[in-house]
């Protein structure tokens, strides 16, 4: 106890030069997030990682004696472009905030970014991961989860490994699932890969009749010159609709599948159907290896103790981006150009929830561990059955 007290009593002199005031100093965090669309729950549970991160940062700043609060100002970036940079604009002229956490998505993250290096403000991208978004020396911070350049990799072992000579792609039309889509044809041919093929649609769409029509087309087509397996990088709802389609065409369900991380949810077992064809499809899938820190405990039980229900997939990532910001503010002051110097240091020696924030010459994480999964032997959720280590670019899978 005697320890925590000199701790805090040096961070208070560690800070005086820089935020110390004789009355309370608020300083506003920016948050901006879909509250609306189809990415609106992911949205407001990243927010409240965000509200938990600030206000264990300043219940540690009052016990230290510090001046220095922060507080949160938010905007809707409704899952779009243009709506994330309206957002981060908002945000910005209305509050004065110089460093804000998000944007959700790698195209918002690009809406948002032309705003955001012409003025100085600094976005900690929790959970982008689109390798569009992967340039050096501008603003935008993605500190937690690793681009997708790790992903397509694995991907690719895994079609090889499986023995696929081809394979059907059906992705989303946005940065994230055509950035993965490229990326993962390269290492594909690159590790000895036949041919590719390649369906997109407009993310949520109402329909994806067509879109499903012609990937059996693909299918049919590829299965003449090898063994063939689809692809799917698509969002949660937009692989459900795609997946009642397949169960009812007579191809789709004769080859292997391969999915993106949002399709280990266990929301598409509740389907019994689905569930069958997933696991008559060897579906596997590639996700975000969920190491244990001393920290991941401890924030799930204190997101449920504050919000009386447990967080939400990736809502950790949220409470990570949100500590860094403000250890990058505390010690740089509150100006977006002294953050964004500073900000690599401090990620690169904060331990999160699940990884190290250690980052790249493009600002993105780059420490890549992957779990693979499949679906359980009864069909009720997804069991780990490999692990893909993206620095080594090694892949050991079971199934």
């Amino acid at each position: 106890m005697k320890l925590r007290s000199l701790v805090f009593v040096l961070l208070a002199l560690c800070l005086s030069p820089v935020l110390s005031v004789s009355a309370q100093e608020n300083v506003t965090l920016g948050v901006v997030m879909p509250f609306t669309g189809a990415l609106g729950s992911f949205g407001s549970d990243f927010v409240r990682g965000v509200e938990l991160a600030v206000a264990q940062m300043n219940a540690e700043l009052e016990a230290a004696g510090s001046a220095t609060r922060f507080v949160t100002a938010s905007a809707d970036t409704e899952g779009t472009p243009d709506g994330a940079a309206r957002a981060v604009q908002t945000v910005v002229q209305t509050t004065g905030a110089n460093v804000i956490v998000g944007p959700l998505t790698t195209s918002e993250v690009l809406g948002a970014k032309q705003y955001a290096d012409e003025n100085g403000v600094v976005l900690v991208a929790p959970a982008s991961s689109g390798p569009a978004g992967g340039i050096p020396d501008d603003n935008i911070f993605r500190v937690m989860y690793p681009p997708d350049i790790f992903s397509a990799k694995a991907y690719a072992r895994i079609a090889v490994s499986r023995g696929y000579q081809n394979v059907a792609i059906l992705n989303l039309d946005d940065p994230y699932g055509n950035g993965l889509a490229d990326r993962f044809q390269i290492e594909f041919a690159a590790a000895g890969g036949g041919d590719t093929t390649r369906i997109t649609y407009t993310p949520d769409p109402p329909d994806l009749s067509s879109e499903m029509a012609r990937l059996s087309a693909d299918v049919a087509s590829l299965s003449e010159s090898g063994e063939t397996a689809v692809l799917c990088v698509c969002f949660l709802g937009d692989a459900q609709k795609a997946l009642q389609l397949a169960l009812v065409d007579p191809l789709l369900g004769t080859v292997d599948w391969i999915g993106n991380e949002a399709m280990t949810s266990a929301e598409l077992l509740e389907d019994a159907g689905v569930a069958a064809f997933l696991q008559n499809a060897n579906l596997v899938t590639v996700g975000a290896y969920s190491t244990e820190t001393p920290l991941s405990s401890r924030f799930a039980e204190s997101f449920a103790e504050h919000f009386d229900n447990p967080p939400g997939p990736f809502t950790n990532y949220a409470f990570d981006a949100a500590n860094i910001a403000m250890l990058s503010i505390l010690a740089a002051g509150n100006d977006g150009a002294a953050v964004k110097s500073m900000l690599p240091f401090i990620s690169g020696h904060y331990i999160g929830t699940t990884v190290q924030g250690l980052l790249d010459e493009n600002g993105d994480q780059a420490v890549a561990w992957y779990s693979i999964y499949q679906v359980n032997a009864d069909g009720t959720d997804f069991e780990s059955v490999g692990l893909y280590n993206g620095s080594a670019d090694s892949l050991e899978i079971s199934g």
